[in-house]
């Protein structure tokens, strides 16, 4: 069984845990199934929903940013299901990704972040070392952390 819970760093985003325990840190999300996607409890109240993320376009460009330079990246056909992006006026030209991509073999679901060359320097965490398949962005090796309406966009794009 699947929950959202507050991500204690940043309250206004969201992660998935399984049977009440969290997903370790630095473990892909690439095998998630509908099922469990659909089971989110979203409606929640007293939280933001949305901050400085904005839905992005589904390109080609933007499928290779969030596929990971990785075997099983590699070995299967993806298809987007939903992006949202996040540019840091702080330090301009940064870039953030955070996208759920259909496997078309399997049928499950990758929930990738990826983050763009400006971005990396500042970045504290791992990265798959090969990155994506765009030569300017790299793969967080992380679990999906998230805005509310990431998580409920999901929901949605799934159910209609």
């Amino acid at each position: 069984m699947y929950n959202l819970i507050r991500y204690s760093q940043k309250p206004e985003e969201w992660q998935m845990t399984k049977n009440g325990k969290n997903i370790p840190n630095g473990q892909l999300q690439y095998k998630v199934l509908q099922e469990d996607i659909l089971s989110l409890q979203t409606n929640i109240e007293n939280s933001v929903y949305n901050r400085d993320w904005v839905f992005e376009q589904h390109s080609k460009e933007n499928l290779q940013k969030l596929i990971p330079n990785t075997k099983t990246g590699n070995a299967n056909e993806w298809k987007i299901l939903l992006i949202l992006k996040k540019q840091n006026f702080d330090k301009p030209g940064t870039e953030c990704l955070k996208g759920a991509l259909l496997n078309k073999d399997t049928n499950e679901i990758a929930l990738m972040t990826s983050i763009n060359s400006v971005a990396i320097p500042g970045y504290k965490y791992r990265l798959i070392k090969k990155g994506s398949l765009h030569k300017d962005y790299k793969i967080c090796q992380c679990k999906m952390i998230a805005p509310l309406i990431f998580w409920d966009e999901l929901k949605n794009r799934l159910l209609f």
